[in-house]
């Protein structure tokens, strides 16, 4: 370990010999003893060099050693852990304690192009996991929902230009959908009719397919290998203008795409058509979301913006939330007249949608960017880019777990169901690391609050009566139809919570646009 520290910090002062500096790690110029080694070069100023041009690339050759040997470093400390905590084992088997001798390294004092590659864990979370997708996919993974009938499937989506579907109980891959040209950025089950899912893309085009299954023959033998069944064709088609960062189905027979033209389009199912267009963004469409009983439409952007279109009149009326500070990830609805959003900003923020205040109920600070959100039965689950996962009260705001460390890569998406009639949770999980976790939640924090169990207790013998599971498209709760859920700035900063405003100006409706040609079947075919 010394032989290595000696080599970082020759290369330590080969950078600094470059700018005309001497720097010798006991006396010199440049105090060593007061910069942190890992963060060092990156303070070097690069404008004070004689050749520029020549000296870049010779100081990224240099930076490339370093990064190699701190590699290096963690993966002989982490190996070196793993066996005094299995020597630990054997001398004590009574003995739970897990020896954690990385704890104390963080991931902010490492350099920004290695620093979502680090794997450190303070505890053996092991215990909670259920499975993890292998090489399944083969790119990131930008979503992942819940849905089927009983909420037996999750589904993800992923930038290999795949949506796969797999098995809630088993954990093996069914279903791979390789109709997309581009990155898959969402999927959603249908809440309808449970065997058609919805996938926007980075081709520009929103497929509608359809997954059938055995589903007996799934449950009747769970050790027997099954091979994943492939589909290349959708059954509906719909194209845009530009990339469909998301998708999401409006009641029945219609869907609303987002995209990164600053619109979000809404599509007759029926008859592939384009029935309005809904402007007023200043920035890429990163969301949307859709109320599961009303036509309402929420639409987040990465202006630092989300709206709330009412499209029950000809000209849909809009509500704008602008108390985020940056780039907007995921808005949904939260009940009838709540709704929850995420940002870059390190928030999540619960609004009252009838309040005309000026600042949200609620106010979560998570510390790092927050990616696409989830909810189920008032819990929320927050993936966050320093790799945690956070769940929170709805209610109150409480913090009732953290998954550390989840995964080796920022979480990007997350989707949460209740286990049966229970109060434990499976916790599914997509990353830039391109694996899929699913975590058994067998304990929560705030399960002696009084509000969140009566939340959970009604919702568990009221099923179809729940105002949660009347509205929340994204919950992934009991009837299994919710789905909500590129890149972010590694900073955070207070909201500013500038308020609710209502501008009606800032859209413009377009009925009947263009008949869609890449439309394949109307709805009763679908449905055979």
């Amino acid at each position: 370990m010394s032989d290595r520290r000696q080599r970082i910090y020759t290369v330590l002062n080969k950078c600094a010999t470059m700018i005309g500096e001497t720097s010798d790690p006991l006396n010199s110029s440049i105090d060593t003893s007061n910069i942190d080694p890992l963060l060092g070069v990156t303070n070097i100023c690069l404008s004070s060099l004689e050749n520029p041009s020549a000296s870049k690339v010779r100081l990224r050759q240099l930076l490339r050693q370093v990064e190699k040997e701190f590699e290096a470093v963690l993966v002989e400390n982490i190996a070196l852990r793993k066996e005094l905590e299995r020597y630990g084992g054997l001398n004590n088997n009574n003995n739970n304690t897990h020896v954690t001798t990385t704890s104390k390294l963080r991931a902010a004092n490492i350099f920004p192009m290695i620093r979502n590659r680090v794997v450190l864990r303070t505890g053996n979370q092991s215990d909670d996991l259920m499975f993890s997708s292998t090489n399944q996919h083969q790119d990131v993974i930008w979503d992942v929902q819940v849905g089927g009938l009983d909420d037996r499937y999750f589904g993800s989506a992923s930038a290999d230009k795949t949506s796969v579907i797999w098995s809630r109980k088993t954990g093996r891959s069914l279903i791979q959908y390789q109709g997309h040209r581009g990155s898959v950025n969402s999927c959603r089950f249908g809440y309808f009719d449970h065997d058609l899912v919805l996938t926007a893309s980075g081709d520009h085009e929103v497929h509608i397919w359809k997954c059938s299954l055995d589903e007996n023959k799934d449950d009747e033998d769970e050790d027997n290998e099954m091979n994943t069944q492939i589909i290349r064709s959708p059954l509906l088609a719909l194209r845009g203008d530009d990339v469909l960062s998301c998708a999401d189905w409006l009641q029945r027979d219609q869907i609303v795409s987002a995209s990164w033209d600053r619109s979000a389009t809404l599509w007759q199912v029926e008859t592939g058509t384009s029935l309005r267009t809904l402007y007023g963004h200043d920035g890429e469409l990163t969301y949307v979301s859709c109320h599961q009983t009303k036509p309402l439409v929420i639409t987040s952007s990465r202006d630092g913006t989300f709206r709330l279109w009412d499209c029950r009149t000809p000209s849909p009326s809009v509500q704008i939330f602008n108390g985020h500070t940056k780039a907007v990830n995921s808005a949904l609805f939260l009940g009838n007249d709540r709704l929850v959003s995420s940002s870059d900003d390190g928030f999540v923020h619960i609004w009252d949608s009838r309040s005309t205040s000026c600042s949200p109920l609620i106010s979560l600070e998570c510390v790092s960017p927050c990616n696409r959100i989830s909810l189920s039965h008032d819990i929320l689950a927050i993936p966050l880019d320093n790799r945690d996962i956070r769940l929170y009260s709805a209610i109150n705001g409480d913090k009732l777990h953290v998954q550390r460390r989840a995964h080796t890569r920022a979480v990007q998406c997350t989707a949460l169901v209740q286990c049966g009639n229970s109060m434990e949770f499976l916790l599914a999980s997509g990353s830039l690391d391109r694996h899929m976790h699913v975590w058994h939640i067998k304990k929560l924090k705030g399960t002696n609050n009084n509000k969140l169990m009566k939340s959970l207790d009604d919702s568990i013998g009221s099923p179809t009566g729940s105002s949660f599971n009347e509205t929340n498209k994204n919950g992934n709760g009991i009837d299994g139809q919710n789905k909500k859920a590129n890149k972010r700035t590694p900073l955070t900063e207070k909201a500013n919570n500038l308020g609710i405003s209502t501008d009606k100006k800032q859209m413009a409706t377009t009925s009947n646009i263009t008949s869609d040609k890449q439309s394949q079947r109307t709805l009763s075919t679908l449905t055979k």
